[in-house]
């Protein structure tokens, strides 16, 4: 693995973390106990959590691009 692989592998898991951590308690609250354990309303909360995640990596992985911080 190289060093991109490894830069973007860190930054989606810390973004995908930290977009859990701050959004779990407001969409749990926002369907409701019954809604938030069927499979459907989880696999959207999941798909958005992915989504957010990669954006996140792109935009930072190209921002620390252009900067010339990390040349990939």
């Amino acid at each position: 693995m190289n060093i991109l692989h490894i830069t973007a592998l860190l930054l989606f898991a810390g973004i995908s973390f930290l977009f859990w951590k701050l959004t779990r308690k407001h969409f749990k609250n926002e369907y409701g106990k019954n809604n938030w354990n069927s499979w459907k309303t989880r696999l959207f909360y999941w798909q958005g959590t992915l989504a957010v995640g990669t954006a996140g990596t792109c935009v930072i992985r190209y921002l620390l691009q252009g900067s010339q911080i990390i040349n990939f």
